[in-house]
């Protein structure tokens, strides 16, 4: 483990490769640069902790045996949306990352699937005619925005997925939708067994990330994507979530077939 890299949360945006494999080679580099060894070392399997599949999950970090990467693991979670994709990494704890654009979750029917009522009335708040029309429908796609990347990152955080119904979790923004990290307030749900006190969540900014990528492409001009990344820690959080590095895709790159 590279000392330098042991806390925090360190989040890479890029382009989407082509395929899949692609994007966990990638993935695999991004890992290798926090542990601080040769990426020819690190490879991402998955499981899923519910039947025990290696074709589907979260993905798992594995090294090469004498890598010398010590004994704290490494934890990444992986997301992609209108061309690009997020990788965050951590020896936190558990994480999880969703990255997505505004237009996708402003389409007709998203909010009576993904938001509860104490959200749906904070968007309402939002929407109501203060500093325009346009600017209040803008501010409260952005809002929703945010709240379905935070139950995203949450639910990938601790392994469920979509599995659970995402209206089950009540996530807050700071002032209704103001600047600041979101906030986990509750969880609904017999089968749940999660402290959700112990659960960081900090929004980044995706395109901001992208810019730093050696390609951007003329696909993104215009598209505006939030992200959230959430941290599963040992019974406390910090009051605005954890610490996030964001770090150059053309890092990543460089270390693909490099030395650490």
């Amino acid at each position: 483990m590279n000392p330098e890299r042991a806390g925090d949360v360190f989040i890479v945006v890029a382009p989407r490769g082509s395929t899949d494999a692609d994007d966990r080679r990638f993935l695999a580099a991004a890992a290798a640069w926090a542990l601080g060894v040769d990426s020819r070392l690190v490879r991402i399997e998955r499981d899923c902790p519910h039947c025990g599949g290696r074709d589907h999950g979260r993905p798992l970090v594995a090294v090469s045996p004498g890598a010398g990467t010590g004994t704290r693991p490494l934890h990444v979670s992986l997301s992609r949306a209108v061309g690009c994709v997020a990788f965050a990494l951590t020896f936190l704890g558990p994480v999880g990352v969703d990255i997505e654009s505004v237009a996708d979750v402003s389409r007709a029917g998203f909010d009576a699937v993904a938001l509860g009522q104490a959200e749906l009335t904070a968007l309402a708040r939002l929407s109501a005619p203060t500093a325009g029309a346009a600017a209040g429908a803008a501010e409260t796609a952005r809002a929703r925005a945010r709240l379905w990347t935070a139950k995203e990152a949450v639910l990938k955080c601790t392994g469920d997925g979509l599995r659970v119904d995402p209206r089950n979790l009540t996530v807050s923004l700071p002032g209704g939708g103001g600047r600041g990290s979101p906030r986990l307030d509750a969880w609904r749900g017999a089968d749940v067994d999660v402290d959700v006190d112990a659960i960081g969540l900090r929004d980044f900014d995706p395109g901001a990330a992208l810019m730093g990528a050696e390609y951007v492409g003329t696909a993104f001009v215009g598209t505006v994507l939030v992200g959230t990344v959430a941290v599963l820690g040992e019974g406390r959080r910090a009051a605005d979530g954890p610490t996030v590095h964001i770090v150059s895709n053309a890092d990543i790159r460089h270390h693909l077939n490099g030395p650490a």
